[in-house]
This record gives structure tokens, sequence and C-alpha cells, in this order.
């Protein structure tokens, strides 16, 4: 699970006009009145996007999941339900995992709330301003503390020591111990090694990116605006060019591209068009040469019928290997999906409300108060 779920786009996409694609082209094709319209229409989401980017919403129950089994933060309590329960926060919005641990955060109160996973023993800490998304390494917290402009650590001992970010840093993520931060303001990749705590490196890529993820090689930066998604390379923290993804992507996930194909495969979910795309990730020159066999087989575009779009514009994915899911947040609907189909699977959910598991969806039940595994995915 996601240490900080996405800012919600509660957009209307009713309005949006169906895209015809070509081979290897993704997106609107030119062409008169249907053009301007769509343009207009791509404005409007990412104006919606950019608007509600930085608005923060407050949900009463965050669902995640971990190694003992899903948990749930509600009412003031964090519970693993029928092993133990302990104190909570009031305004929960993410929960970091990790094997021995789980750290609620609430970034109005700015606090954090540290529970051990075997014993529900846990202990609430102060934190800088908003913290917003965390990651545990060699027993120690790390969090992204957004308008403070900091990452700090706490140790398990509880030192702390913090390190000033660029403005507005929105992403945290891990590869092997070392940690990058993305900040989006001024659309810098920061590398940072936990031990010395330093940054070690920075990397400036596109600013105001929608999502952040690493792949160990390759860093990878959503532009909405410009319907790209840009690459960073981490062995020489360099920009190394960008992909075009659909019209205006939202979210990626990373999927196997198959036993063929050794590089990543992002899966990026694109409200405008209501699809998924898949697109091949960064590669090196062999991985390249070995895919220009069946490029034409894979193909750039996830969905290529009619049959396979989406009602809903989705702007979440998440792949599970062969369990592919997409979130709808103005809609609160959680889908399944195959190369060739999709389906609902819930309706009217939070983004912080379910938890996506190997043994399927996990979802917060505010009717009868509990958590719930959805009937029928499994």
């Amino acid at each position: 699970m996601r240490a900080n779920p996405h800012p919600p786009l509660r957009c209307a996409q009713s309005y949006l006009l169906p895209l015809t694609r070509e081979k290897g082209h993704i997106g609107p094709l030119p062409g008169g009145r249907e053009r301007v319209a769509l343009s207009v229409a791509k404005g409007r989401v990412r104006a919606c996007i950019v608007a509600l980017f930085f608005a923060t919403t407050a949900h009463a129950q965050v669902v995640a999941a971990t190694s003992r089994g899903v948990v749930v933060a509600h009412d003031g309590i964090v519970e693993l339900p029928g092993v133990w329960t302990t104190a909570g926060l009031q305004t929960p919005e993410a929960i970091v995992t990790s094997n021995e641990q789980i750290a609620v955060l609430d970034p109005l109160a700015n606090e954090a709330r540290i529970v051990d996973l075997a014993t529900g023993r846990g202990s609430t800490v102060r934190t800088g301003e908003t913290p917003i998304a965390g990651v545990f390494s060699g027993g120690a917290l790390y969090l992204l503390e957004r308008d403070a402009r900091a990452l700090e650590r706490i140790g398990a001992d509880g030192t702390r020591a913090s390190i000033s970010t660029p403005a507005d840093p929105a992403f945290l993520r891990e590869h092997n111990g070392t940690l990058y931060v993305y900040s989006r303001a001024e659309g810098v990749v920061e590398e940072i090694g936990t031990r010395p705590f330093a940054v070690r490196r920075a990397a400036k890529t596109a600013a105001f990116g929608s999502d952040f993820e690493i792949d160990g090689r390759s860093a990878y930066v959503v532009q909405p605006r410009a319907g790209k998604i840009a690459i960073v390379n981490l062995a020489t923290m360099k920009s190394a060019g960008t992909i075009d993804a659909g019209a205006v992507p939202v979210d990626i996930d990373f999927t196997s591209g198959g036993p063929a194909l050794t590089a990543r495969t992002l899966a990026i979910a694109d409200p405008a068009m209501k699809k998924v795309w898949l697109v091949e990730g960064a590669q090196s020159t062999g991985e390249a040469f070995l895919r220009g066999f069946v490029r034409g087989l894979l193909g750039l575009g996830l969905f290529g019928g009619r049959e396979s779009q989406f009602p809903t514009g989705v702007d979440r994915v998440f792949a599970r290997g062969a369990r592919w899911y997409a979130y709808d947040t103005s809609s609160g609907t959680l889908y399944r999906f195959t190369k060739r189909s999709s389906a609902a699977v819930a309706k009217d959910i939070a983004p912080q409300q379910f938890a996506i598991t190997s043994a399927g969806v996990y979802v917060w039940n505010d009717a009868v108060r509990r958590l719930q595994k959805l009937a029928g995915d499994g």
C-alpha cells in the first residue's frame, strides 16, 4: 500500500470526448472542431487537477495492508481487527507500514502514531508541519513534512534529525536503503542516504508532477499538463527524456511485461480518456533491442477496443501481480480490469478506505463500522 495517497480528483468527466488512436500514438489526432473541443475538455481537467492538487481532505478512516493483516485507523483508535486496539489520531490521512511497525500520519494536527504490529503498543510524536508521507528504513521512520519543507528521521531510540528540501516536497520513495524525494514546485528529485543521513545528489526534472515512482533504475514523474512521463536516470541523476502517455496522465504503477521482457512496464491512469495505458518504461540498450521484436504485439495502449473503456474517469491504478485495479476518486468506484474488460468491484468508497492484498480487497464499511473483504473478488 502506498504511504501517501494522491490528492483526490473530484472533477466530472462527462464532457470529455472519446479519442481515436493510431499505431505509435496515444492521444488526440489532429482535426478541426474535435481538436478544439478536446483541448477545452483537457483544459478543464487540468485546471481541476491543479486547483485540487494542493487541497487536503480529512477522512475519518484509513485502511492499510501489513505483513500481519489489514489495519484500520478510525474514530480516534488504530486496530488490527480481532488482534489488538490502541489509541489513534483524530484526523488520520495515511498509514506507513513495515514488517514490524506502522506509523499513522495526521497532517492537520502534525502528529504521528507509531505502533508495534505484534503487540499494538504505540506512542504519539509531534512532527513538523504537515506530514504527508513516510517510509521505514533500517529501523528508523522517515517523514516527509510538506509545509515544513523537510525530511525528518525518527530513530528507534527516539533520536531525531531533519534535512531541508526544496519547496512543496510531495512524494517520498525508498530503494535498498536509499531515499528519493520529489519536490513539485521546483521539479527537483533528491537522492538521500540514510547512513549518514544526508543529501547525496539532486536532479532537475519536470515540475508539478501528479505522481512520482521509482523502479530501482529510473524515476518517473507524471506530467498531466504535458501528457508525458518525465524520466530521471538514477545512476547518473540526470534527465533521460520523456514518454508520451495519453491525454491527461495522472497516476502510474509498475506491472510485468511478461517473461520475455525484462524492462518494467508502466500502467498509466488517464481520467480524460477513461482508460489505463500500458507503455514501456526506461530500458537498457539490450532490453530495447529485445523489445523491438515484440513491440508490435505489445502495442502502446492497454485498452484498444471499445468494450474495455471505463465508464468513469479513473485517476489511480494498482498492479498487484496478475491482479489489476483502477480507481475513480470522483465517484469512489474501484474497478478490477484485464487487458480486455473492466468491472466495478466497489462503489462509494473514499481513497483511503480500501486496501488491496494478495487475498483480495478489504474495505472499511461505514454503515456497519467494520472492515470487510469484498465478495466476488477472489
